[in-house]
């Protein structure tokens, strides 16, 4: 079967099996064939970015909006999630809360200003002489970005939360009992609320343990000798798990299902609960709004089990989506414009008792596209602080794409080889604070590495350095950037800076990829600190190999590259990678071709028995190369953002007068899958809808064509 015709077949099957929700008036098909005037691709995502607010109404509440849904009650609904609220519950909140109150607990130091005012420093933007403004009416205003709004939409802001969770967040301190629409989503917050309960009071039962338990104390001195003395403990909330079998399920009472949906504690074969957590000390986990949703677990040092132990995925817990310590950062985060990432709980509180209180940690786990999301909330200037071993400088490598897709500024700063900042912030914390003020920028620290390697007084070395330094400057996407960086390599490596540029521009600007500049990545980037460090969208990875087919070579820049790497994910993931993915989102003629033999197969092993020989070879070159760190999903997504920028681009230009109309309604009708796809902000789950929107847009069109 022709792939596009597949490719349909399988979008029918999921959308049948109700994996994908596609239909909408939108998609309706019209009889017969040839070219039928384009339809609209609103996808099936966000209100907020599907529609506004009803004509002649602005939206209320910080992106609530009033409806009647037969009642005769009045709703409030979150344009971000679609969810109503009654409105005198939402009304109640307003009423119930000190804006002050809130306001201050977000790190704002307020002083009073006449009877009914209060100002300080703006947490939007930064600035010396305080013009931000707190109303006892209910209301904030900064004279300075101009940003205003209530309780509620300070939350939001603050919180990086749609409308309906600042209501309930907000709620939940004053008291009040929110009423929901739909009976479905009045059980899931529920539901949620329990498991936040549940957590919250774990959080207390496992900190007063660790402060004042008998079975406590070997886990208190261990503290102490790593510097956390107990004002921090108390700051952080640290715990103790006792090492015992149930005592927290006993203790709290924990209904069973509230038990193991919050992975406090498992079910036993005889019917009974195990505490998920013995013996060891507790980091509690926050969401951006304090509140708990899961622990990571250190073991002391003559424990079983792993050193740390972080909690699976629960309703309320994501470890791609959570940042350890940003519900204690973000407000100086803000101030400062910046945030500092290191690598886990320790190296958080490490920083902050240096007094680096804008740092915050993965949990256990590489920071991904969600946490980028995440922090960008709060700040564009992204400072890494990984340890400065080998596996904190490979993980660094990963933000080179995130840096140019999601406007950052990404500097690095250089720890001393051999430390970590929970024990620099012990033994030399003005150490860590100046480390933090040097970070220099990823270019220009990746650089700085090729040059350390190099023996610059040598004709070779210099020749050598220069090599590789062409091969990073290569990847980045920005050409005024890289012309400066090339001028710097011309003159430390005495090399002809035309030269240099003739070896990195290619046509359009695409970054020279070939094997010799791989090479010499691989040898002086990488030789220093014993890791290969390149970006994630480079083919270029430990283990990799130099295309060997004509085709393969000519696919070069940043379009096919993520093409491969939608081939690495596909070769070892046919069976989800079919599911998401079609050689229509390709733009590669070859890499399309590729994926279509995979897809026609099923199997790495079948396409390379049944394809020809250039094909069976890329399929080979692929299997054996480093695995992509993207999902399928992000693959996905990825790619169509790709295919509906270059979409746009081929349905408007060049086009004859009498085709013109036809051709700016198909513009029009990809207008809304573009706007959701280029959108930094929009959720991932968002992007994928649009993205299969798009999809079935484009399957239509190749079967059009034949």
């Amino acid at each position: 079967m022709h792939p596009v015709r597949r490719g349909r077949a399988r979008l029918r099957r999921r959308r049948d099996a109700g994996r994908l929700q596609l239909g909408h008036p939108g998609h309706r098909r019209g009889g017969g064939r040839g070219r039928r005037a384009a339809r609209p691709l609103i996808p099936a995502v966000a209100p907020a970015v599907a529609r506004g607010p009803p004509r002649g109404r602005a939206a209320s509440g910080g992106g609530a909006r009033s409806a009647d849904l037969g009642t005769g009650r009045r709703t409030s609904v979150a344009s971000l999630s679609g969810v109503a609220i009654l409105e005198e519950d939402v009304a109640a909140v307003k009423a119930a809360t000190d804006i002050v109150a809130v306001v201050a607990a977000a790190g704002v130091a307020l002083k009073r200003s006449g009877s009914q005012n209060f100002v300080g420093l703006c947490p939007f933007h930064r600035e010396k002489t305080p013009s931000f403004s707190v109303n006892l009416a209910g209301f904030f205003h900064c004279f300075g970005c101009q940003k205003s709004g209530d309780a509620i939409s300070f939350v939001q802001e603050t919180d990086g939360v749609d409308f309906v969770a600042a209501v309930e967040r907000l709620a939940a301190k004053a008291g009040v009992t929110l009423h929901y629409t739909e009976r479905d989503e009045r059980e899931k917050r529920t539901r949620r609320a329990r498991l936040l309960e549940a957590m919250g009071d774990a959080t207390t039962w496992y900190h007063e343990r660790l402060l004042a338990a008998p079975d406590a104390a070997r886990a208190r001195a261990h503290l102490r000798r790593r510097g956390i003395d107990a004002e921090a403990v108390r700051h952080f909330r640290l715990g103790w798990a006792p090492d015992a079998w149930e005592e927290l399920a006993k203790s709290l009472q924990l209904p069973r299902d509230v038990a193991k949906d919050s992975g406090l504690a498992s079910a036993t074969s005889r019917g009974g609960l195990v505490d998920f957590f013995r013996g060891r000390i507790l980091f509690p986990i926050c969401d951006v709004g304090g509140d708990p949703i899961g622990f990571g677990g250190r073991r002391l040092d003559d424990g079983q089990g792993p050193k740390y132990l972080n909690p699976g995925a629960t309703p309320l817990y994501d470890k791609s989506r959570v940042l350890y310590g940003l519900n204690w950062a973000k407000a100086d985060i803000v101030r400062a414009g910046e945030v500092v990432v290191c690598e886990g709980y320790t190296d958080v509180i490490g920083f902050h008792l240096a007094g680096v209180t804008r740092a915050v940690a993965t949990c256990g786990t590489a920071l991904t596209e969600d946490h980028v999301r995440l922090l960008v909330r709060f700040a564009r200037r992204v400072v890494l602080a990984f340890d400065a071993d080998a596996a904190g400088q490979a993980a660094a490598a990963r933000f080179h794409e995130w840096e140019q897709r999601h406007d950052l500024d990404v500097v690095v700063a250089e720890l001393p080889m051999g430390s970590d900042p929970g024990e620099l912030s012990r033994d030399d914390p003005e150490a860590l604070k100046k480390a933090v003020e040097a970070a220099r920028p990823f270019m220009a620290w990746r650089l700085a590495r090729v040059y350390a390697a190099a023996d610059l007084g040598t004709v070779e070395g210099r020749a050598r350095a220069a090599n590789a330094a062409v091969a990073v400057i290569a990847g980045h996407p920005d050409p005024l950037v890289r012309d400066q960086y090339l001028l710097d390599v011309a003159a430390r490596c005495r090399a002809d800076i035309e030269r240099l540029r003739s070896q990195v521009e290619r046509p359009a600007g695409r970054p020279r990829q070939g094997p010799g500049h791989q090479a010499a990545a691989r040898r002086h980037e990488g030789q220093r600190g014993g890791t290969l460090i390149v970006e994630r969208d480079r083919p270029a990875r430990p283990g990799d190999r130099a295309p060997s087919s004509p085709a393969a070579r000519s696919a070069s820049g940043r379009r096919s590259r993520l093409e491969r790497d939608a081939l690495r994910v596909a070769v070892r993931d046919p069976a989800s990678a079919l599911d998401w993915l079609d050689a229509v989102l390709f733009d590669n003629p070859f890499y399309a071709a590729v994926f279509a033999a995979l897809a026609e197969h099923g199997t790495l092993e079948a396409a390379v028995a049944h394809s020809d020989e250039e094909v069976a070879g890329v399929l080979r070159e692929v299997a054996g190369e480093a695995p992509a760190s993207a999902t399928v999903e992000e693959v996905f997504v990825h790619l169509s953002r790709e295919a509906v920028v270059r979409e746009v681009r081929r349905i408007n230009p060049g086009r004859a007068a009498a085709e013109e109309g036809s051709a700016n309604a198909a513009a029009l009708a990809l207008g809304p899958v573009q706007r959701v796809l280029t959108d930094h902000d929009a959720s991932p789950e968002a992007q994928r809808e649009a993205g299969v929107q798009l999809l079935t847009w484009l399957l239509d069109q190749a079967e059009e064509r034949g």
